[in-house]
């Protein structure tokens, strides 16, 4: 018993043809390609190719041994889990070699927590951190899965298709939300994404063609006799395949079923291209701009909501406590020709005005909003996407006393390295905005921590008046816009492009008056912000930048400039405030003339006349300001400074007025009063018909339209698994009831009722002949079938043509009676069933047994 039990395990462990695995290993190799080039993006980067090339030949090892040695799949599963172990460190945390213990924990840590810190950091991430860790359980798992599944198991080798397309999916789904689409006025799909979705699909179906032939090639070898039979009467030894042919006087056209193979590929690929080219325009159509992937939907950790507004805290900077405190120091290496990129460091991007303060998140969007969202930064951040031609500078940063959350910047990051004791703390801890250029530290900074940052400053930076007038105007009834700014503008008559914007805000800076307290705060009777200022009259101004504020800024301009025939700046000062409320004025200037401006918060390293810079790059309270960035066409930022001025104060009243304006209604001599029509409260013009003119809002029907049409496209998704069983099986007994000869007919329409059978819940026949399968399902008139078969198939080939159709007949009665007797619920279940397709399989593996 034992050696027969040996020899039953040596035929379950038989060592597959070599064709068989290579083939089997080039559609697993080149779907897992498919998946490392999805994943490029993520990473771009040299240490991930090195790392996908490590798993991928570690897990085909795995397989490869798991196959010779005839290991269990627990076994494997443990010798996978050991590799991982060992070579995720060197080829995925090359940073964390120093030290195996410590290696060891990060790479525990990293195979759980790595997966969400991948969707809150920017991308490309490169080696950052335990970054790869994600891509490198990927590639060695599914490659391990796909390849033992592919040789070991012929009954479930169709798995290898969704585990490798798990893979190919890490990368679409972990990745960039954005799509680089040619403007061309149509609905047209990623161009990179259709690709590894055509060719991930395009290897799938291959794989298993391939497959359903070398298992049809099997059966056809195992069929042929171990002894040749003998003709009655004849000496040549015939096989039983050429015996079964010459009974039912099948003969082989190799030319005719060449034909008919190629016909069905090239008619699959037909199929497959208009399905592709129908379907892609169709998505595009409904989301053409970007992709929905994990780190659109899914929140950073990052809470900007918990911050208050920074420019709502300006004031606090020039208390007498924070003034002259020492917040950080900075030196940079770049030369005095890039002014004005290098002499500004960025705290806080201020973009969203909900009327009561400037904000960093759009309140309407949320934290998950792309444009304003915070995500880790990896190594480095590339440059290429920045407008016009950029030089590389490095700026270093010691902190003082400067403990916020918004960490001071230079330039657009390229890459922050923080050093210190806390080095790993506040890597960590730090958030950053490519389309702001600011960066948040959660781990709020302490006195001594220091970090150098490599930026790309513009090397021709723009400037306001260079920019030309709007395209779009701006809504004229925007609530967020005080109708006196609007007053105020109209009465300047300067126009609307750039330059007409840098007179306006000119000509606030200059009729504007600097304060930045409602009282005196010193004992002295001076604060200390007014005494830097020299001969300084003090003037109290109320803090807040609401648009009742910014409104009553402006009604004081008009006032002054309205009660007074005087045309000079200094004979026009009359609002009064400092950065807080004259960079908000500045901006809503700007969107009043159809510009996108946001407000900066940050330090002067030179001097713009207003507030002394930092000294020797030792930056202060006293050197915090705020200015306005206004955006050009090709996507640049012009840089405007708000601060008002301080020399002339507020302007004495004016007793010089303009003579008043009494309009005198004058009637006509021939004017007659006409008395009202009684009764009628309208005026008398109700009866009168009116032509309105109804314009046609397509807007609500292309709502409907859209909404409609993207259930239907969901509803298609959903239906297309149950679609493709329902075609399949149509495709399959159209086939069988279309052979050429009518024997074949015959044994394909038994086929068709032991499917249909076995689909419906019957065992399927096994080693038993037609008549004991046929008396086993106990249909009407199954034991006719089989006896009608079985006459075909091994009696002589005469007048089978009319018994081939009558037999098709009874099978489709016969398949109807097999859910006669059940529940829709079971009629459906049948239809829907694979048993048939997996019966074919479970044959095979019965007689390799064997």
């Amino acid at each position: 018993m034992s050696a027969q039990r040996r020899r039953s395990t040596r035929s379950r462990n038989a060592r597959p043809p070599f064709s068989f695995l290579v083939i089997n290993a080039t559609f697993v190799l080149a779907m897992v390609l498919v998946a490392v080039w999805a994943a490029w993006p993520i990473y771009q980067s040299g240490e991930y190719l090195v790392m996908a090339g490590g798993a991928i030949t570690a897990g085909g090892a795995i397989a490869w041994f798991s196959l010779a040695g005839g290991w269990s799949g627990f076994r494997t599963l443990l010798v996978t889990c050991g590799a991982y172990l060992v070579l995720a460190v060197p080829l995925a945390i090359p940073s964390a070699l120093g030290n195996i213990l410590t290696a060891t924990v990060e790479l525990l840590n990293a195979t759980v927590l790595s997966w969400r810190q991948l969707v809150t950091i920017s991308i490309p991430v490169g080696s950052y951190q335990s970054m790869l860790v994600p891509a490198f359980i990927m590639f060695l798992g599914g490659t391990t899965a796909a390849l033992v599944l592919a040789w070991r198991a012929p009954k479930m080798h169709v798995l290898v298709i969704p585990v490798l397309f798990v893979a190919q999916l890490f990368g679409l789904v972990f990745g960039s939300s954005h799509t680089d689409l040619p403007a061309v006025g149509l609905p047209l799909p990623p161009v990179r994404e259709s690709l590894i979705g055509l060719a991930g699909i395009a290897l799938a179906v291959g794989y298993l063609v391939w497959r359903s032939h070398d298992a049809r090639r099997s059966a056809l070898n195992r069929a042929r006799p171990v002894a040749a039979t003998r003709r009655p009467g004849s000496r040549q030894p015939i096989s039983r395949r050429n015996a079964v042919a010459e009974r039912s006087g099948l003969k082989t056209l190799t030319a005719a079923g060449g034909w008919r193979r190629a016909r069905r590929i090239l008619l699959a690929a037909g199929v497959f291209v208009l399905a592709a080219g129908i379907a892609l325009p169709l998505v595009a159509a409904f989301n053409p701009a970007d992709r929905v992937v994990l780190r659109t939907a899914i929140d950073p950790e990052l809470r900007l909501r918990e911050f208050v507004s920074p420019l709502s805290q300006y004031r606090g900077y020039f208390t007498d406590e924070r003034f002259g405190d020492e917040l950080f120091t900075i030196h940079t290496d770049a030369a005095d020709a890039l002014a004005p990129e290098t002499d500004r460091v960025r705290l806080a991007v201020l973009s969203h005005y909900d009327g009561e303060v400037f904000r960093v998140v759009d309140p309407a969007a949320g934290t998950a909003d792309q444009q304003t969202a915070f995500a880790r930064v990896p190594s480095t951040i590339p440059s290429e996407d920045a407008p016009g031609s950029t030089t590389r500078v490095r700026a270093t940063v010691t902190v003082g006393g400067y403990t916020d959350a918004w960490l001071p910047l230079v330039g657009d990051l390229g890459a922050v390295d923080f050093t210190g004791d806390r080095r790993r703390a506040l890597a960590d801890g730090f958030y950053y905005n490519i389309d702001t250029a600011a960066g948040i530290q959660l781990n709020r900074l302490e006195t001594g921590d220091s970090y150098t940052v490599d930026a790309h400053v513009a090397d021709d930076p723009v400037t306001l008046v260079d920019l030309p007038a709007p395209q779009v105007a701006a809504a004229a009834d925007d609530p967020l816009i005080p109708a006196s700014l609007v007053d105020w503008v109209r009465l300047q008559q300067v126009g609307s492009d750039g330059r007409a914007l840098d007179e306006l805000i000119e000509r606030l800076r200059a009729r504007g008056y600097l304060s930045h307290a409602l009282t005196v705060s010193s004992d002295q009777g001076r604060s200390t912000w007014a005494t830097e200022l020299g001969d300084y009259v003090f003037e109290p101004s109320l803090a807040g930048h609401s648009v009742d504020r910014i409104d009553q800024l402006f009604q004081s301009l008009l006032q002054k400039q309205r009660g007074t025939a005087a045309t000079e700046d200094r004979t026009l000062v009359a609002a009064v405030g400092d950065d807080e409320q004259f960079s908000v004025a500045a901006a809503l200037l700007a969107r009043h003339l159809g510009f996108t401006s946001r407000v900066v918060l940050g330090f002067d390293l030179a001097d713009t006349g207003a507030i002394d810079p930092c000294a020797n790059g030792v930056c202060a309270g006293r050197n915090l300001t705020a200015w306005v960035e206004v955006r050009a066409d090709d996507g640049r930022w012009a840089q405007v400074d708000v601060t008002p001025q301080y020399e002339n104060p507020l302007a004495p009243a004016d007793n010089e007025k303009r003579d008043p304006k009494n309009d005198t209604e004058v009637l006509p001599a021939t004017a007659t009063e006409q008395a009202p029509p009684e009764g009628n409260p309208t005026g008398g013009d109700a009866n009168e018909p009116t032509e309105a003119e109804e314009t046609e809002d397509l807007g609500s029907l292309l709502a409907i339209l859209k909404t409609i049409g993207i259930t239907l496209l969901v509803v298609l998704v959903l239906a297309t698994p149950f679609l493709t069983i329902l075609i399949a099986k149509w495709q399959r007994r159209r086939n069988r009831r279309r052979a050429p000869e009518a024997v074949a007919r015959i044994a394909n329409g038994w086929d068709e009722y032991v499917d249909a059978a076995v689909d419906h819940g019957l065992a399927p026949p096994g080693v038993r002949t037609r008549v004991e399968t046929a008396t086993g399902y106990g249909s009407p008139l199954g034991v006719e079938l089989a006896t009608i078969a079985d006459q075909a198939v091994f009696g002589p080939p005469t007048g089978q043509s009319v018994a081939a159709d009558d037999f098709w007949r009874i099978v489709d009665e016969e398949r109807r009676s097999f859910g006669t007797d059940q529940g829709w619920r079971r009629r459906v279940r049948g239809a829907l069933s694979l048993r048939s397709f997996a019966r074919f399989l479970s044959t095979e593996r019965r007689q390799g047994n064997r």
